[in-house]
């Protein structure tokens, strides 16, 4: 009864997975014809979540048959019974760009449902606000900007888009690399924050960066020169601890110095207490 997103499931099973012999994929195809083979439910509890069959009824919210009118298998207290393989799930257009793909122009909401939209002028959520969802049929691939004349394409906010790995921008490669940002100011290469997602803090959305975009050409460049700020910042930071730990020392021979000198003039270790 439990549902999760697909991606996270294949995510998850991928260190159980393994390629599937002849005998595997022989037994699977004889549990699929037995499946098929069975007789429709007779009741419709038995329908709910069923592998093969759906009713209109137990659609989810973000549910819908595609096509509108699918072919019916059969029918149940005069209701229609639908193939599982007609349902899909829907999604808004933001849901769908973060996937890299975008809704086709012109296509008309699959379904409109109510759900919680983020108001960013006010920083609220407001309840039960229409939502347009659409279908994978109405949606196309995201097709990324190309880089030119060494400037990396960004939104209006300066920075790339980054939710999956086919929407960075063509010429451009993607570096995780920590303060590289700096590193291209100094040599004057443009260089653009990659936003990967968004997350939920302090009952506000909070945009999530990971690493860098620059131009495909610079890209060898700016590596080496980020190594080897690096290896100096390295240095520095060796140097600092170094000097620190000289100077500690330094202080403590002093006070011992001092405390010598103290006790030969007052000779106060031997005062009586």
């Amino acid at each position: 009864m439990l549902r999760v997103e697909q991606s996270w499931l294949d995510v998850a099973m991928r260190p159980f997975a393994y390629e599937k012999s002849e005998v595997d994929l022989l037994e699977e195809k004889e549990l699929n014809k037995l499946d098929a083979d069975k007789p429709l439910p007779t009741t419709i509890s038995e329908l709910k979540n069923h592998p093969l069959y759906a009713l209109r009824r137990h659609l989810l919210k973000f549910e819908a048959l595609y096509p509108a009118e699918p072919p019916t298998l059969g029918f149940i207290r005069g209701e229609a019974i639908y193939p599982r393989e007609c349902v899909h799930t829907l999604k808004a257009r933001e849901k769908w760009y973060k996937e890299g793909r975008v809704v086709r122009a012109f296509e008309t909401a699959y379904k409109v449902v109510k759900c919680w939209k983020y108001d960013r002028p006010t920083n609220n959520w407001l309840k039960d606000q229409p939502c347009d969802i659409f279908g994978y049929w109405q949606t196309d691939e995201y097709d990324p900007p190309t880089a030119e004349n060494g400037l990396v394409p960004r939104n209006e906010y300066g920075n790339v888009e980054l939710f999956t790995d086919k929407m960075l921008p063509k010429g451009t490669v993607h570096l995780k690399l920590p303060g590289l940002n700096k590193v291209c100011k100094r040599l004057q290469i443009d260089c653009a924050p990659a936003l990967t997602g968004f997350e939920m803090a302090k009952m506000r959305m909070v945009p999530v960066y990971d690493g860098f975009v620059v131009c495909q050409e610079f890209a060898e460049q700016v590596v080496e020169e980020w190594y080897k700020e690096m290896e100096k910042e390295e240095v520095r930071e060796q140097e600092k601890l170094e000097k620190r730990v000289y100077g500690n020392w330094k202080r403590l021979i002093k006070g011992l110095l001092v405390r010598r000198k103290l006790q030969n003039k007052y000779n106060f270790d031997n005062l009586a207490l």
